[in-house]
């Protein structure tokens, strides 16, 4: 039994680090300025985020307002946003799990969280589909991109581990459950010397 909680909080341990990085390598994919290389904006071969982008002095800048964003550009944008929100949330039920109390369904809802996590960060992809690549100018990965696979890599080996490993036993709530079980042990009956049956507990 010992063993199985001390495998269940390794594998919770290498869960929490593939998803801790799932979501910082998230937060770089938002705020680089170079999520995928065009000429679009003038240069060459520019640098081009999802919320910012490298003008033609090498400043990185955010977009403007009125910029003509397509709805391929805009569900790349809104998604690389909510992938780690999402991630996170998948992170609180997880710390609750662990350390608070397990919940009904609670591993399918996590597991949900995470799925939808590695959708979101896969349709961050939608930019190679926008006003970059589709007015006649090649478009190849950039650094964001690599951000972006290794998120949803992280995300992904993150969902493996919470299918594959044991659930572990909420640890603030351990020592409780613990005592609980030992004073509603039922008791045994055995005899004693004087051939009088004692009632002792387990």
């Amino acid at each position: 039994m010992a063993c199985g909680q001390r495998c269940s909080l390794c594998s919770r341990f290498f869960l929490f680090l593939f998803l801790g990085g799932g979501i910082a390598l998230s937060i770089m994919c938002i705020w680089s300025c170079s999520f995928l290389d065009s000429g679009v904006l003038g240069a060459s071969q520019s640098g081009v985020g999802l919320y910012r982008y490298v003008d033609d002095t090498g400043t990185c800048v955010v977009y403007s307002d009125d910029f003509p964003f397509t709805n391929s550009d805009q569900t790349a944008r809104v998604c690389g946003l909510i992938a780690p929100i999402i991630a996170a949330g998948a992170g609180l039920l997880g710390l609750i799990q662990l350390f608070c109390c397990n919940l009904c369904c609670d591993r399918c809802f996590i597991s949900c969280f995470f799925t939808s996590a590695q959708i979101a960060q896969a349709l961050t992809f939608f930019m190679f589909n926008g006003t970059f690549c589709t007015v006649g100018f090649g478009c190849s990965l950039s650094l964001g991109s690599y951000y972006s696979i290794g998120a949803w890599g992280s995300y992904f080996l993150a969902s493996v581990i919470l299918c594959f490993s044991p659930k572990p036993d909420p640890l603030c709530c351990k020592k409780k459950d613990e005592e609980m079980q030992q004073e509603y042990t039922s008791p045994v009956i055995e005899p004693d010397e004087d051939g009088l049956h004692r009632a002792v507990a387990e």
